[in-house]
C-alpha cells in the first residue's frame, strides 16, 4: 500500500522525466528495442544496431558510430552525403555537437539545392546564408550540441517553423556500423567524445561575387522565398517521398520518378495517422490547427531547368551580399546581430550662422523682449464637431488684432478702445407678479383652562379631575 501511495504522489508532483546529467551532457541510454526496430522497418537504419540498457556514456567499437532517434528523424542516415561530411569537416565538429534543430535546416538545404534548383549542396553557399550560434555553460562550450545554425539577418531564405526544443534527444542514442562509399568517402570520423574547438570558418562569409553558380542560385533563392517558398514545404517534400536527403545519393532529388525509386528508404508510405504525427516531431503545428501541407513543390522527373536557362526576371537581388574579394568575417562579440559590424558614420553637424556681438544695455533689452513673447495657442484636436467650430474660429480671427498701424493708410481702422458697451441681458429674463405684503395675524387670546378641559365656567372644583383639582385648592 504505501508503495502504490508513493507512486501516485511521484506521477502528481511532475510529468517531467527525473535522469542524472547535466546540461550539454551524454544523458544515461533510454533508447527503446521496438524504436529502433520501427526505424530498421521503414529502411532508415541498418540491421546493424545495438546499445547498451543506461549506459551513461557512449563507447563504441572502432568500426561503430554513435547515432540517436532523433537525428535520423531528422534525416541522417548511414552512408552519410558528401555535402554533411563537408559540414564536419569545415566546422570541425562531431555529429553530436550539432544541435537537432540544425540536421532539420542541413535537410531543407540540400532539398532546396537538389529539387529546386538542380544543383548540388555546395558549403560556400550554406555559410553565405547561415552563422554559428555557440552554446555554453559558465563560459565554456558543451559537448552535446556544442553548436546551432542559425540564419544571418538580411538573408532572403524560406522562413522556417521548427520545435523551439527537442528534450532528451541525447538520452536516445545508439551504435551503428559505419558504411563506406567506394571511391568516394570512408563514412562518418571516428567518435571523440568531447566538445569542439572554435576556428575561423565559424565567423566566414564567403563573397559570392567571385562565384558566378552561387551568386546565381542565391539570386534564384530569392525569388523563391518572394513566389512564396516556406521551410515547411521543403521538409514536407523530402519526408512526404521518404527520401533522406543527408543520406548519400548519386542523383539529385529531382530525378525522383516515383514509388519505385531508389532515392526512396522504403516503398511503404506511412499511414495517415502516423504521418501527421511525424510531421508534427518536425514542423511547429499550433494547437487545433490542422497539419499544414505542400504548397509549393520540388520539381521532379528533371523538370527542373538549370539555372542558366533562367530569365533575368525569375532571380531576385541578394540583400546585403559582402563587397569585398577575399571574403568577411565576423566580429565575434556581435555576432548576434550582422547590422553591427559596419561603423555607423556619424550625422554630420550643421553649421551655425554668425551672430554679431551687441553691447549689454542692447542684450538686456532683447532679453526681457524675447521673455515677453506672446504664448501660441494650438487649435483643438478635431475630435468633436465644437472643436471644428473653434478651429475654424481661430483661423479666421488670427492676425487682426496683431497687424501693424500703417501711417497715411486710408482703409485702416482705428484700434478699438477697452471700452465696456455691453448692455444687460433682459431679455430672458421673467417680470414676476406684484404680492402684496403679508400682515402677521396676531396670537390668539389666551383660553382659560376649564374652555379647553370643555367644562362650564362655574364648574366646582369638586367635580374636576384630580390632576386639574389641585390647581384650584
Amino acid at each position: 500500500m504505501a508503495a502504490k501511495v508513493q507512486e501516485a504522489e511521484q506521477k502528481k508532483g511532475s510529468k517531467a522525466r527525473n535522469r542524472e546529467g547535466e546540461k550539454g551532457q551524454w544523458w544515461p541510454c533510454e533508447v527503446k528495442d521496438s524504436e529502433l526496430r520501427d526505424l530498421q522497418n521503414e529502411g532508415m537504419i541498418s540491421p546493424h544496431w545495438s546499445f547498451m540498457k543506461d549506459s551513461v556514456t557512449p563507447k563504441p567499437d572502432p568500426d561503430e558510430r554513435v547515432l540517436t532517434k532523433t537525428w535520423v528523424e531528422r534525416d541522417l542516415s548511414l552512408p552519410c552525403s558528401e555535402f554533411f561530411l563537408s559540414v564536419l569537416t569545415t566546422y570541425g565538429l562531431q555529429p553530436h555537437n550539432i544541435c537537432p534543430n540544425s540536421y532539420l535546416l542541413l535537410s531543407n538545404f540540400v532539398t532546396l539545392c537538389e529539387g529546386h534548383l538542380e544543383i548540388r549542396p555546395d558549403i560556400r553557399l550554406w555559410q553565405f546564408f547561415f552563422r554559428v550560434k555557440k552554446e555554453t555553460k559558465d563560459k565554456a562550450m558543451v559537448n552535446c550540441g556544442s553548436m546551432t545554425f542559425m540564419l544571418r539577418p538580411g538573408r532572403m531564405y524560406p522562413p522556417h517553423s521548427s520545435q523551439e526544443s527537442v528534450r532528451y534527444w541525447n538520452a536516445g542514442w545508439f551504435y551503428v556500423k559505419n558504411i563506406e562509399v567506394s571511391n568516394v568517402h570512408q563514412g562518418l570520423p571516428k567518435f571523440v567524445n568531447k566538445p569542439p574547438e572554435e576556428l575561423g570558418s565559424w565567423s566566414l562569409i564567403p563573397a559570392l561575387a567571385q562565384y558566378l553558380e552561387l551568386n546565381k542560385a542565391a539570386r534564384r533563392i530569392s525569388r523563391l522565398v518572394h513566389d512564396g517558398l516556406t521551410g515547411t514545404d521543403l521538409t514536407l517534400s523530402w519526408f512526404s517521398r521518404r527520401i533522406q536527403p543527408l543520406k548519400y545519393n548519386p542523383r539529385l532529388i529531382c530525378e525522383y520518378t516515383g514509388v519505385e525509386d531508389q532515392l526512396r528508404v522504403t516503398r511503404d508510405n506511412l499511414p495517415a495517422d502516423s504521418l501527421k504525427r511525424r510531421i508534427k516531431t518536425l514542423v511547429k503545428v499550433i494547437r487545433g490547427q490542422p497539419v499544414p501541407e505542400i504548397v509549393m513543390d520540388i520539381k521532379i522527373n528533371n523538370q527542373c531547368p538549370p539555372l542558366d536557362t533562367f530569365a533575368e526576371e525569375h532571380f531576385r537581388a541578394i540583400i546585403r551580399e559582402p563587397m569585398s574579394a577575399e571574403g568577411a568575417e565576423e566580429d565575434p562579440e556581435d555576432e548576434d546581430e550582422e547590422e553591427k559590424q559596419a561603423p555607423k558614420k556619424a550625422a554630420p553637424r550643421i553649421a551655425k550662422r554668425p551672430r554679431a556681438k551687441v553691447s549689454g544695455s542692447e542684450a538686456g533689452a532683447s532679453g526681457e523682449a524675447s521673455a515677453k513673447k506672446a504664448k501660441i495657442i494650438k487649435p483643438p484636436p478635431l475630435d468633436s464637431k465644437k472643436a471644428e467650430r473653434e478651429r475654424l474660429k481661430l483661423l479666421a480671427n488670427a492676425g487682426k488684432e496683431s497687424r501693424p498701424l500703417i501711417p497715411g493708410a486710408t482703409s485702416q481702422k482705428a484700434p478699438a478702445s477697452r471700452v465696456n458697451t455691453q448692455k444687460k441681458i433682459t431679455k430672458y429674463l421673467k417680470v414676476s407678479p406684484v404680492v402684496p405684503p403679508i400682515t402677521p395675524t396676531p396670537p390668539a387670546p389666551h383660553t382659560p383652562l376649564l374652555t379647553r378641559l370643555r367644562m362650564k365656567p362655574n364648574t366646582p372644583p369638586s367635580q374636576l379631575p384630580k390632576l386639574h383639582r389641585k390647581l384650584f385648592l
